[in-house]
C-alpha cells in the first residue's frame, strides 16, 4: 500500500469488556452448540467441560478485560490524524505484556503458556 502513497496501521486492543467479551452471551452461544454435538464428543470433553470452561473464562475477563475503551480510539484516532502514525498500537495493559510480548515468543513455549489454564475433565475419556 505504500507505493500508492497509503500507511497502514495495525491496532492490537487487549480484551475490553464489550458484547464480544460478555461472558453470558458466550455461555449460552456455547451451550447451543453443545446440544448440537455427538455424544461421543461429549464425552471425550467430559460432563463438567462447560462448567469448568465457563469459570476459566469469568475469571479471565475479571483479571484482564478493562473497560476504557478510549484507549482504543485513542489509537484509532492517532493512527487517522497523526503527520507520522506509528505502524503498530497496542491498547490496553494485558496487550502491552502479556499478548503482544508473547506473540514474540517460540510458538511451542507461547502454547506451553497458554495451556497451564487450559480445562481438562479428569473423568473424560
Amino acid at each position: 500500500m505504500k507505493h500508492f502513497g497509503i500507511k497502514v496501521s495495525c491496532i492490537e486492543p487487549g480484551v475490553f469488556v464489550t458484547k464480544l467479551t460478555d461472558c453470558g452471551l458466550q455461555r449460552h452461544e456455547k451451550q447451543e452448540l453443545w446440544k448440537h454435538l455427538p455424544s461421543d464428543v461429549k464425552k471425550q470433553y467430559g460432563e463438567d467441560y462447560l462448567k469448568q470452561s465457563d469459570t476459566r473464562q469469568e475469571k479471565l475477563m475479571k483479571k484482564l478485560s478493562s473497560t476504557d475503551l478510549s484507549q482504543v480510539v485513542w489509537c484509532m484516532e492517532h493512527a487517522l490524524t497523526a503527520k507520522y502514525p506509528r505502524t503498530r498500537y497496542t491498547a490496553g495493559l494485558d496487550a502491552k505484556l502479556l499478548w503482544i510480548p508473547m506473540a514474540y515468543l517460540p510458538t511451542f513455549v507461547a502454547d506451553y503458556l497458554l495451556e497451564q489454564d487450559i480445562v481438562i475433565d479428569s473423568n473424560a475419556v
